[in-house]
């Protein structure tokens, strides 16, 4: 079961054409919009895990849906939203049934600032998270430049196990754009678009 996902990848990343130089289409108008009016028949999502909290700066990185639950994560929190929650009851706004912080700790946070990075960019932010089976989901973050992962249970996004490093498994920066599987449960494949590719 797993070598048929290899070979699948595999044969997808030889057929890819080889190019000098390639450039990232950029679309200069937006493609499609609609007005407020419109837009306010659908719940909104502001990342407060209930509606008295106040309102902070979002700043999304990814988000998965795994099995009945939408996952959205961000600088340091992920949000876990059942979607047959959502579709029971109407809502202004999406509220999230639980909400895990998974911050970078402060020698990381001063490692990354002694390298040179802006304070903004050394925290921790998400960009790989894929379940692992029907009862973990696997979450890396940048760590401050410094990826570090973890295992977590799907049903109650408790730790599970030890930290990993996330080396060769999650980019470093939160601007690098990268997508990431488990083929066949056996590997897990990151795939990373890097500025050598564009150049």
């Amino acid at each position: 079961m797993c070598w048929s996902g290899v070979t699948i990848l595999s044969l997808l990343l030889l057929l890819l054409p080889h190019h000098d130089a390639i450039s990232f289409p950029e679309d200069t108008v937006a493609l499609d919009s609609v007005d407020r009016h419109y837009s306010r028949q659908y719940p909104v999502f502001r990342g407060r895990p209930s509606g008295n909290e106040s309102q902070h700066r979002l700043d999304f990185q990814l988000m998965n849906k795994i099995q009945d639950t939408l996952f959205i994560a961000g600088r340091g929190p992920i949000y876990q939203v059942y979607l047959v929650s959502l579709r029971e009851s109407y809502r202004n706004e999406i509220i999230p049934y639980r909400k895990l912080t998974w911050r970078s700790g402060q020698a990381d946070r001063e490692t990354c600032a002694m390298k040179g990075k802006h304070r903004d960019e050394c925290h921790n932010f998400i960009k790989v998270l894929v379940p692992r089976n029907d009862d973990l989901v696997f979450i890396c973050g940048t760590n401050g430049f410094n990826p570090m992962c973890r295992y977590y249970r799907l049903d109650n996004l408790e730790f599970d196990g030890e930290e990993i490093s996330g080396l060769a498994r999650c980019p470093f920066d939160a601007k690098q754009t990268n997508v990431a599987i488990f083929a066949g449960m056996c590997y897990l494949w990151i795939i990373r678009l890097s500025d050598e590719w564009l150049s």
